[in-house]
């Protein structure tokens, strides 16, 4: 929602090689507003609102890559869009963007739609990356079994002990996080977790939440960025004080991880942890003091953690060239392993 990560690497789907070319480019405040509007209403468009919002989103992927000097040694573009609604018991994954339009602006080949294939076969559509997380385990050396945990605005881990590759969403990550802030204090998160770890934790509304639905399910299983909405509400319209409701989002996240790992068959002996998560100090003592497992940083594994889901798209957009699977009945629920993608030319 903050910007277009993007990352020049060499991939054919079962290696990866990093050229250290990474790059961000910063939505304006304006196209933030738009976004946070967008998924505020995302129900509530029509095909010519739809249409809009595509060439909007593809405008600014445009935007972000037509001065780099990446795009004259790269062969393909991984676009993955910006997700609007997300409703895998009802086989929806919408993401907005226009591949063709984009195709044909950049002069390059480009792979949109990851997600249609898998929610076609049966599957939930999410999550999409525990190929490459495995890939990562892989190359760091991990003692397995180990996890990979992306604390973005939805939690997602993956499982591989060498045989069994899980993937499933935890929870929520960030999401509630960075909407209290946004709505309280006009701010795009709490940085450090400062506010957070100035709060008491409201152990009866943890309580609550760990006896929603969702977490009764067994993986696999996805999650919507809004899945929680409706206890986020609840929550934060009660006479609690701003810093002890931090503490208790924080402590949502924290706990539904816990729980989580604990749905594995079994025992890891190391996790690595990245997204936006991984920046909240007040969030990551939590989860420190609670796992007693090894965690391992990007300085010791030599990754730029700010890129892993640009390297991820790129990732599954050679796997789609070459047709390799990259979603599997233990990952999403799939009937079968499924590739998936759609090639859009620029000729």
């Amino acid at each position: 929602m903050d910007g277009i990560d993007i990352s020049l690497v060499e991939t054919n789907g079962l290696d990866l090689n990093r050229l250290n070319k990474n790059f961000f480019y910063e939505y304006s405040i304006e196209t933030k507003k738009t976004l946070t509007s967008i998924l505020k209403h995302s129900l509530s468009f029509n095909l010519n609102r739809k249409k809009f919002l595509d060439n909007f989103i593809t405008n600014e992927h445009y935007c972000a890559l037509k001065d780099l000097d990446i795009l004259s040694s790269s062969d393909l573009i991984g676009f993955h869009g910006q997700t609007l609604y997300h409703e895998p018991n009802n086989k929806i994954s919408i993401q907005l963007g226009n591949p063709k339009k984009l195709a044909k602006m950049l002069n390059k080949n480009v792979i949109f739609d990851f997600r249609s294939k898998d929610l076609s076969l049966g599957g939930q559509g999410a999550p999409i990356a525990p190929i490459y997380h495995q890939f990562i385990m892989e190359r760091s050396n991990l003692e397995l079994p180990s996890c990979f945990l992306n604390i973005g605005g939805i939690s997602n881990l993956t499982f591989w002990d060498g045989k069994s590759l899980i993937g499933f969403d935890t929870g929520p990550g960030n999401a509630l996080m960075d909407d209290f802030m946004i709505s309280k204090l006009n701010k795009n998160y709490d940085v450090n977790g400062i506010i957070a770890s100035k709060g008491i934790v409201i152990k009866k509304e943890v309580e609550n939440f760990l006896k929603l639905e969702f977490f009764k399910k067994t993986p696999p299983k996805s999650l919507d960025r809004k899945s929680f909405s409706i206890f986020y509400h609840q929550l934060i319209q009660k006479k609690y004080s701003i810093n002890d409701i931090m503490a208790t989002l924080a402590e949502l996240t924290v706990e539904t991880i816990i729980y989580s790992l604990g749905l594995l068959p079994k025992k890891i002996k190391n996790i690595i942890i990245t997204g936006g998560g991984y920046r909240n100090t007040h969030l990551m003592n939590r989860l420190k003091n609670k796992l007693k497992i090894k965690i391992f940083n990007e300085k010791q594994l030599g990754i730029n953690f700010d890129y892993i889901e640009a390297e991820l798209i790129a990732y599954l957009s050679a796997r789609s060239i070459y047709n390799l699977p990259y979603t599997f009945p233990s990952t999403t629920g799939v009937s079968k392993p499924s590739s998936g993608g759609c090639l859009y030319q620029y000729l």
